[in-house]
């Protein structure tokens, strides 16, 4: 077994060679692999995400970007339950360890997010949205006192 920073210096690998990829080439990459994590049981998508979200304050967010807006690009063609169980994963890993925002610029990831067509966007935001209306209220104040203003401005969170 793989320890927790064993794996998240993985994924961070991963991460840094899939941003690197030209998009016609990591597009269908992506689409494959997130197909194939739709197939994972729960406790190994948990995992999957965990180590995702471990890495990303070492991350250079510039380039977790260009990687991010083609994950929602591709989340934005699934069906709408396969999303938000990806999103209810990160919103309730995210709220148990809330400190972990406050070391990962979201700035550049609330840009990309912004640049998106309003279709996805729209969607995504109404999507993420409903998975933090559905939290547990103490859960749901942990996140939301967490994220900056501007990424909940972004998603329209009031």
């Amino acid at each position: 077994m793989q320890s927790s920073n064993s794996n998240s210096n993985v994924t961070g690998n991963i991460i840094q060679i899939l941003a690197s990829i030209p998009e016609f080439l990591r597009k269908p990459m992506m689409r494959n692999r997130i197909n194939d994590f739709f197939t994972l049981e729960h406790e190994d998508r948990v995992e999957m995400i965990k180590s995702v979200i471990e890495v990303l304050p070492s991350m250079d967010m510039s380039i977790v970007a260009r990687l991010f807006k083609t994950w929602l690009e591709l989340l934005h063609e699934f069906e709408y339950e396969k999303r938000i169980s990806l999103f209810n994963i990160y919103a309730m890993l995210l709220a148990d360890n809330p400190s972990i925002l406050a070391r990962i610029n979201l700035e550049p990831l609330v840009d990309t997010f912004n640049s998106l067509h309003q279709e996805i966007k729209t969607s995504i935001a109404a999507d993420i949205k409903q998975v933090i209306d559905k939290l547990d209220a103490d859960k749901r104040m942990l996140l939301i006192r967490s994220l900056p203003k501007y990424a909940l401005d972004a998603i329209d969170y009031k």
